[in-house]
């Protein structure tokens, strides 16, 4: 009798010890945490400028901003992704490949497709179903020859005009020795991040500036000072790029709901790399004017397209060792 009635005095106790560590634990969990955007008072605060280059080779970018709004993820099947730029107001490029299941010998239907534009992070409020597509004549799953590969293109009809928020790119066949080529997309391992390699073209020496084949096919793009050109390595072929009615040149976006017009993050962090712009100081316009001055442009202090373009014709200067004209 006494040990039951030590047993339960026992079995009491450590109710109330459990109680008592679930009541702290719960009250240490609900505790409001600082945030890392809450903007530090006035006696603390500081500016921390950051570079453009992570590790000498790549740039993580700001997908929301143009001309990088126009690159996105084609999400196929909740199987895989791969990468799309758009062409048009609803109209998107991507790889043949990527619409057919080789596992189960059929292409996917539209209905099983979503390109989600300035994809960043998890964010995929710019998003739309696909309502059809083509695929360019030629090009054959199970074929891996030549003219399969060069015709590996798909143009998407999108069920939403994307492209009025996103802008596009326009698309250009050969690029030259004097264009500022670069390659840009989303890589496997980083899914999440839109990644740009602005040192991998024909002024590099070496190749190690280029992304691995393992990060996944990613597309070459020129930079202009009006925005990008898609420059496939393999051309899409006359006949297809004038049936599918191709853009020659690039376009803004019309509406700013969702990204910005200027690339603003691009831009700062480029000054940094470059020089123009001290890790701490807050005077960004006066950098911008600077360095458009020294680059042969009007002093605006608007980091817009053309000094992005700029910009990045610099970094190959000083990085690669050789100009980009």
């Amino acid at each position: 009798m006494k040990n039951a009635y030590y047993l339960i005095i026992s079995s009491l106790i450590f109710i109330s010890i459990l109680a008592g560590c679930s009541s702290q634990q719960k009250s240490k969990t609900t505790t409001a945490q600082p945030s890392s955007t809450i903007t530090p008072s006035d006696s603390t605060t500081s500016v921390e400028n950051p570079g453009f280059l992570t590790d000498n080779k790549m740039a993580r970018l700001e997908a929301r901003e143009y001309p990088w709004s126009s690159l996105g993820r084609l999400n196929v099947a909740g199987r895989h992704f791969c990468n799309g730029v758009m062409v048009g107001k609803n109209k998107l490029l991507a790889p043949a490949s990527c619409l057919y299941d080789l596992v189960e010998g059929r292409w996917f239907q539209p209905k099983e497709m979503v390109f989600v534009a300035g994809y960043q992070r998890d964010d995929s409020t710019i998003f739309s179903p696909a309502d059809s597509y083509q695929i360019a004549q030629g090009f054959v799953p199970q074929n891996k020859s030549l003219k399969s590969l060069l015709n590996n293109w798909t143009l998407i009809s999108l069920s939403v005009p994307l492209g009025e928020h996103t802008g596009w790119a326009g698309v250009r066949n050969n690029a030259t020795e004097q264009d500022l080529t670069m390659m840009a997309g989303y890589r496997r391992g980083w899914e999440h991040v839109q990644a740009l390699f602005p040192l991998c073209n024909q002024s590099a020496v070496k190749k190690d500036k280029c992304p691995q084949r393992s990060d996944g096919p990613l597309n070459r793009y020129i930079v202009e000072a009006n925005g990008l050109f898609l420059a496939p390595n393999h051309p899409i072929a006359s006949r297809t790029y004038t049936l599918w009615n191709l853009p020659t040149s690039p376009q803004a976006p019309k509406r700013f709901n969702y990204v910005s017009s200027i690339p603003k993050d691009s831009v700062q962090r480029l000054l940094v790399d470059l020089g123009y712009l001290d890790r701490t100081s807050p005077d960004i316009k006066a950098a911008t004017s600077a360095a458009q001055n020294e680059l042969g442009s009007t002093q605006s202090g608007l980091p817009d397209a053309n000094t992005l373009y700029l910009l990045l014709r610099e970094l190959n200067r000083v990085r690669n060792g050789s100009p980009v004209s």
